[in-house]
This record gives structure tokens, C-alpha cells and sequence, in this order.
């Protein structure tokens, strides 16, 4: 059987297995489900070449394998079916890879076929030591060396994510550009700060209303690969934290009160007074209900998390 199905979201493993399936394969080609449609990637798979050639096609977003309310709709049932029905016949010369982000549901008929062949890579949550251990083995494959606590560092400051850390790892061996002891004190100079950083960076810039800045910051939380309701939950909180400062302000309470009430910092409390100027109360209370609504819109599968963080951008600033 040449289709195959990779269930992660970690980008370092799904590149990895499709070296795996694809090997040297030179004639790659790339779809997305939430752009194209089923039946044009099969068209595509189904096509014999004139000379017989070995092709990849990459499927991107195959939600219809996972177990969540995505993979529910009947738009993702007829892709299953659909699939199933081209496995029965399918190109030898075409070999199919689906990539599920979300979790696998490991009850369906399409997932069992495929699983029975050993055609499915599922990547296994990953612990600190995993990842550790990870980069360890690409830091001696690649002829370096470095301590544990080198290690450590560049983990906790990404967050315990695979890909932020590889990213930064990269950067080092980059830096040094030879093979060789790679330092502590190297590692902090260069290893970037905190993505807690980069996720407050974008909302400040949002609240601003600084579209340059705000778009800026959106392409490098995607090589972080933030959550966008994390974001929108940061921004939430902003627009609630003005609105209280209004309230109180309306009861006459003190500063200090203020301050210590919303369990604020005095430069948190000066970037607030800051913010809430720019605003009058029913634009604050406007866009509380706006982002609760996208919440909700974005929990319910009513839109794209992809697209949620630009829509708002472009809605705001």
C-alpha cells in the first residue's frame, strides 16, 4: 500500500517520516484540505505519467482522521469514503501522505487499513527528557558537543517544545559554523528570550493599534507555533483589566487600591492607565463581546484557528 498517514504536531516528526516514506523521492507535491478539496488530490494521485515516474503528494490538514469535532462534519466523512474507495485501486506510482495535526481517532475504518499495512506514524507525547535526548543525538550527529545544562537551558526556554528548540539549536550551530564545544554562556547569549515575551509583544502591538507591528509579530509567533487562543485570551484579558480600571476609577478608589485589587505591578499599572486612554468604555465593552463571540466561534469549529489571529488584526487595527 503507498498511502500513509502521519498524526503529529510536531513539525521536526512529521518531516522526519516522511524522509522515512518518501525517501529520494524528487517529484513532491503539496495539497491543504482546508484550501483544496478531496477529490483534487486524488485526481492528482490517480494520474499515470507518461514515464511511469515515482511522485509524493503531501496532504496537509487531514482533519478527517482526527477525533475531534472536525472530524465529525460530513465534508470529512465523504473524505474517508472517498479515500477508501481509491485505496481499493490505488496509483503505484503515487505515494500518498495525509498529515493529521489533531488526535488520531484510532476507531475508524480508513485509520485501521492503514494502520494493519504499518502505514501510520503517530509521533508519542514527548517528555523533557525525550526532547533532551533528541537534541543530544542531533548536537553529536552533527559533530558538536555540549553540556546537559546547556540542554536544559535551551529546553525551558522553549517551552518544552520540540520544534522552538530545534529552532534555537540551529541557531547555535550556526553561530559557531565548526564543529565544537558549544558553551553555556554561549547558549544564553544566543538562545532567544521567552515566548511569553514574543506572546505579549504582539497583544501590546494590537492594543496600539500598530498594524505594521501587529503583523510583524504574528509571523514570528508562527515559527513558535503559539496557539492563537492564547493570544486572544491575553488580549481578552487586557480589554477586562481597562474596564475594571474605568470602574474603579468611576467609584473614586485610589490608585494603590487599583493597583493592588487587579494584582498589578506599578509598571503593569502605568502601561494600563497608558492603554485605557486610548479607549472610551463602550469601545472597551464592544470588543470584550467581540473576542467572547470569536471564542466561541473557534471552540464550536464555526472558524479557523488559522486564520483567527490576521481576521482580528486587520478587524482591530
Amino acid at each position: 500500500m503507498q498511502t500513509y498517514l502521519i498524526g503529529s504536531n510536531i513539525n521536526y516528526f512529521i518531516n522526519e517520516s516522511i524522509k522515512k516514506i518518501a525517501k529520494n523521492i524528487e517529484n513532491i507535491i503539496t495539497f491543504n484540505l482546508e484550501e483544496n478539496t478531496m477529490d483534487e488530490v486524488l485526481e492528482e494521485a490517480s494520474y499515470f505519467s507518461m514515464f511511469n515516474d515515482l511522485k509524493c503528494i503531501i496532504v496537509k490538514n487531514a482533519s478527517f482522521f482526527g477525533s475531534t469535532k472536525k472530524g465529525e462534519t460530513n465534508d470529512n466523512k465523504n473524505n474517508s469514503e472517498k479515500l477508501l474507495k481509491y485505496i481499493a485501486n490505488e496509483n503505484k506510482n503515487t505515494i500518498l501522505i495525509f498529515i493529521c495535526n489533531d488526535q488520531v481517532d484510532t476507531k475508524k475504518k480508513i485509520y485501521t487499513i492503514l494502520n494493519d499495512a504499518n502505514n501510520v506514524f503517530i509521533s508519542k507525547k514527548m517528555t523533557k527528557t525525550d526532547i533532551k535526548n533528541e537534541l543530544a543525538n542531533i548536537v553529536k550527529t552533527n559533530g558538536y558537543q555540549i553540556e546537559d545544562k546547556s540542554l536544559w537551558y535551551i529546553i525551558n526556554n522553549s517551552l518544552n517544545n520540540l520544534d522552538i528548540a530545534l529552532n534555537e539549536l540551529k541557531k547555535i550551530m550556526l553561530y559557531y559554523n565548526k564543529k565544537t564545544f558549544i558553551t553555556y554562556d554561549d547558549v544564553c547569549k544566543i538562545t532567544s528570550k521567552s515566548i511569553e515575551e514574543n506572546n505579549f509583544k504582539i497583544v501590546d502591538s494590537i492594543i496600539a493599534k500598530n498594524l505594521e507591528e501587529a503583523l510583524k509579530n504574528l509571523e514570528e509567533l508562527k515559527i513558535f507555533k503559539v496557539e492563537p487562543n492564547n493570544i486572544l485570551n491575553l488580549i481578552y484579558r487586557e480589554f477586562k483589566l481597562m474596564l475594571s480600571y474605568i470602574l474603579y476609577n468611576e467609584k473614586k478608589v485610589n490608585q494603590t487600591t487599583i493597583a493592588s485589587n487587579l494584582k498589578l505591578a506599578p509598571w503593569q499599572m502605568e502601561k494600563l492607565i497608558n492603554n485605557v486612554h486610548n479607549y472610551s468604555k463602550e469601545e472597551i465593552k464592544k470588543e470584550i463581546i467581540y473576542i467572547s463571540e470569536l471564542d466561541y466561534k473557534l471552540k464550536s469549529g464555526l472558524i479557523n484557528k488559522d486564520v483567527l489571529l490576521i481576521n482580528y488584526i486587520f478587524h482591530f487595527c
